[in-house]
């Protein structure tokens, strides 16, 4: 009878174990997707309160040349993880909430994802068009390649930098929620 009694207390711990695990995943990767979006946010904020002023005191020639290094040397590994953990991690966090019964978490998680993903959508769509262009201008015509690349890079990189931070606070509200609903 005891050794009856001892497999019937295992088998009722196992999937309280289970849940326990599949929670923790989720915390991970809810977490995971929180510093992602809060890495890109801050990217994207210090270039709007930090490079680009610095970059508008310089003269035309100098503007298009640090910029095109910029865009060249931004481009590495570190950058790309960060930025597609930023849209991943979300989109698994929500996923595994979802085939847990969704909630709130799982609300926020998604709409972290939505909002991260329009900036995935304007970097893709204008930003990196824009440093295209200022890449293949070369040195030629400094004025105006500065002039059809400023403005509107800046007034974009501004609403990336709304956008991620906005996906950042709704990432760590589903970590809150999260954390809340497991204690």
């Amino acid at each position: 009878m005891a050794a009856v009694d001892h497999t019937l207390a295992t088998t009722a711990t196992a999937p309280a174990r289970s849940i326990a695990a599949t929670r923790d995943t989720v915390g991970r990767w809810l977490t995971a997707g929180a510093v992602a979006n809060t890495l890109m946010a801050g990217t994207y904020v210090a270039f709007s309160a930090v490079v680009m002023p610095l970059l508008g005191t310089k003269d035309d020639a100098d503007f298009v040349h640090s910029m095109q290094q910029i865009n060249t040397n931004i481009e590495n590994p570190l950058f790309f993880a960060v930025f597609t953990a930023a849209l991943a991690a979300p989109a698994v966090a929500a996923w595994k909430l979802r085939k847990r019964g969704g909630g709130a978490a799982m609300r926020w998680a998604g709409a972290a994802l939505a909002l991260y993903t329009t900036t995935v959508l304007t970097t893709s769509g204008i930003n990196v068009p824009l440093n295209e262009m200022l890449a293949a201008a070369g040195s030629t015509d400094p004025g105006k390649t500065r002039t059809d690349f400023e403005t509107t890079w800046n007034i974009w990189n501004g609403i990336r930098a709304a956008l991620s931070t906005a996906a950042a606070v709704a990432m760590v509200k589903a970590v809150r929620l999260h954390r809340r609903n497991r204690a």
